[in-house]
Parts: C-alpha cells; structure tokens; sequence
C-alpha cells in the first residue's frame, strides 16, 4: 500500500482558495493535500504545528455540536472534515520531527514563494459533499446568545448607517494623530467598564444611528414635524442635540463638564459627537508623553454621563412635555441633575471596592487615583477616603458659574 506524504506549507502557497475564510496555510494545504489524493490511498500528513491533529482528533465533536462557530476560518474547517470524512483510507497527522522533515518545511516555503513571485498560484475550490454535512448547533448546546450571533454569522450585510457612523468615528480618530483605531475596537469601547449599561445601550444606538429622532420621522404620515427641533427648528439629529442645539441643558452640562475635567490639569476641548460615540478610545498623555490611564479613565466616567444626561433632558423637553409649548428645564435643575448623576457614579465607585464583591471589586487606588483633584475639600480627606460617606465632587464652582451665566 502506497504512501503520499504530502507537506502542508508547499502546498498550502501554492494553493489560493477562492475565499477568504479558506487563508489559513494549514487548512489549505490540507484540503488541497486531500482532494489530491485517491480516497483509497493512505494520506499522512506532516505538519508544523499540532492544530490539525487536536482539532480533528480531540476536539473535532466539540466544534461539531456548535456548527465550528468561534474558531477562525470556520467554514475552511468544515470543508476539510467533510473531504476526510469522503476518504475510506487511514489519513494521520503529526508534528514535523527531525532536521530532514523541517528542511523539507523550509524547501517547500522557498519554492512556493517563487511560485507566488511568478504569479503561478492555483486556484482550488473544495470538493465537498453534501452527504457528509453537518449543520447547525444541537439544542443542548444552543443558548440565546449564541443563537443571536449564529443568526448575525448567517447575515453578512450591514447597515449602511452603521457603517456611516463607524466610518465617521474612525476618520475623526486617525485625523487627532492617533493609533489608527480598528472597527472592533470601537464596539469593545463601548462596553468598557466605567460605562454604564443604560449608557452603553445609548451609545451603542448612537453607532447604530437608531434613535428616533430626526429623519426617522420624515417618511411616517403625519408625524413629518417631529423630525425639527422644536427648540431650534432645525432638522434634528443626535450629532445636533448633542453638539449645536440651543435649547437648555446642553451648554450647561459641557461647560460643568470643562471645569471638573480642569481640574484633572487637563486641557479641554469640547468633544465632538464623533469624540463622544469613540469615548471609549480617548488616549491622553503628560507633557512628556506618558500615557495617563486615570485621567482616561475619568474622560470615560465625565463623558458618557454628560451626554447620556443631555439625552434624556432632551426626551423629557420633546416628549414628556410635547403638550406644553415652550417649556423648558432651568439651569440650576440642570446644574443639580449633573452634580447628582457624577456624586451617583462616585459614590457606586466607592461601594465597589468593598472586600465582599471579590475578584469584581475596585482598587481603591484605582478609585482615588481615578477622582483625584476633583472633590470638595479633598485637602481634609484622608488619604484613602473610599470609605467616607462625606466626600462630593467639588463642582461648587462650576454650578455658580452656570447659574452666574443664566
């Protein structure tokens, strides 16, 4: 009985697979190595790693029962299971072992990237067949969550307004001189920890474009009128309520918000609504550019809550007293409702680094280092103040000057 024993790398370069879930060398190189090979020949395959090996032997029922979802290249996978799985001869897999077996390796890399240098690449497409599909996760194993992101996995077009406001997000984060930001990192931004789920959820709408305000209104009969500002008559949107509405509650809120972040000895620019959707990806530095993880911290806590707290002075101006023309908040209802939201987010800090939450419990350096410079009478706390119930955000200042500009 004959052999092939094939090297996955010589020809996993040689091979292009028609899409890009196929990328991976080994997984190329496999597929190729079996389609090449009679179904009633051996096949023995030498591999750099161990990763084909552990996930077709070990773990092959596991990725199974959960249709491969969560590991890369899923589809590739699939397709190599269902070629072996045609196979009725012994096919085997292990690690390259000794000097002759890796020159081999070494061999096969220099000859596949003369064949990518003289455009010599083939084109393979797997040979499965439908026999020999597995579909779908068991029910045993299925869970909401991973029915939702099968569901996601399953539907690959997206939003032309998600992708709006993503593109808008990253071109206003690579124009400031920053790390040129990727898709993910935004969405994992907003689950940062120092934002509240409410907030989360409001920031996630808001990289979604699905709050309904504005243009969502424009096509519904009748109700054409709800896409102006009723304060300022424009056509309202969230980058206007948050940025250029002249109505109470937006000017007070940044300006409260400008003179704690001051005192962080911080400079100040008045976030953009891109800045305040990517809030999560704010990096500031020391004159001697030393990146300041508190201060960032802080940006996140002051940020968020701010412009989740315009929204909802929004919602109750437009809706809660839709039938009372002209009514408005005052700016010293503003002033309180801002310094009661951040002395709530201080206070829930402190509580946090309580011993009895565990593995989940805030440092209390974190939590100080975090606050440091913006509480009232910070100079007689003590050094570590977490568990004292008199401590405020020292925004004395800042409510006269808001209640001095009314």
């Amino acid at each position: 009985m004959r052999h092939n024993t094939i090297h996955n790398d010589l020809v996993a370069l040689e091979a292009h697979l028609v899409d890009d879930c196929y990328s991976s060398g080994e997984l190329a190189a496999a597929i190729h190595a079996a389609q090449l090979t009679h179904k009633d020949e051996p096949l023995r395959f030498i591999c750099e790693t161990e990763n084909l090996s552990i996930v077709l032997t070990r773990d092959l029922e596991r990725w199974e029962r959960l249709d491969w979802f969560g590991i890369s290249n899923r589809l590739a996978w699939k397709a190599l299971v269902n070629i072996l799985r045609q196979r009725c001869a012994t096919t085997t897999f292990r690690k390259a072992d000794g000097s002759v077996e890796w020159s081999l390796i070494d061999n096969g890399r220099s000859v596949a990237k003369q064949l990518q240098a003289r455009n010599e690449l083939h084109l393979i497409r797997p040979m499965t067949n439908r026999c020999f599909n597995i579909s779908g996760i068991r029910l045993s194993d299925l869970s909401q969550r991973l029915a939702y992101r099968m569901i996601r996995l399953s539907h690959k077009t997206r939003r032309p307004a998600t992708q709006r406001v993503l593109q808008s997000v990253l071109s206003n984060i690579d124009n400031d001189g920053g790390d040129c930001a990727k898709e993910e990192e935004i969405w994992t931004s907003l689950r940062a920890k120092e934002i509240r789920k409410p907030v989360q959820d409001f920031l996630w709408k808001c990289l979604h474009n699905a709050h309904r305000c504005g243009s969502f209104w424009k096509n519904i009969p009748n109700y054409e009128d709800r896409a102006l500002c009723s304060y300022c008559g424009n056509e309202e949107s969230m980058e206007h309520i948050m940025t250029q509405c002249q109505a109470p509650g937006r000017d007070v809120v940044w300006n409260l918000a400008e003179d704690i972040w001051e005192k962080k000895q911080a400079t100040w620019a008045r976030p953009n609504y891109n800045e305040i959707i990517g809030v999560g990806l704010q990096k500031w530095y020391t004159p001697k550019m030393k990146r300041r993880p508190m201060a960032e911290r802080f940006w996140r806590i002051l940020i968020s809550e701010s412009a989740y707290l315009i929204w909802c002075l929004r919602c109750e101006r437009e809706i809660g007293h839709s039938d009372e023309p002209g009514w408005k908040h005052t700016e010293k209802e503003i002033s309180a409702r801002w310094t009661s939201a951040l002395n709530k987010r201080l206070h829930l800090e402190m509580a946090m680094t309580h011993r009895r939450f565990g593995r989940q419990a805030l440092r209390r350096e974190t939590v100080t280092n975090t606050w440091r410079g913006t509480l009232s009478d910070e100079h007689a706390l003590p050094d570590d103040w977490t568990s004292t119930n008199r401590v405020l955000v020292g925004i004395a200042t800042s409510a006269r000057r808001a209640q001095g500009e009314g």
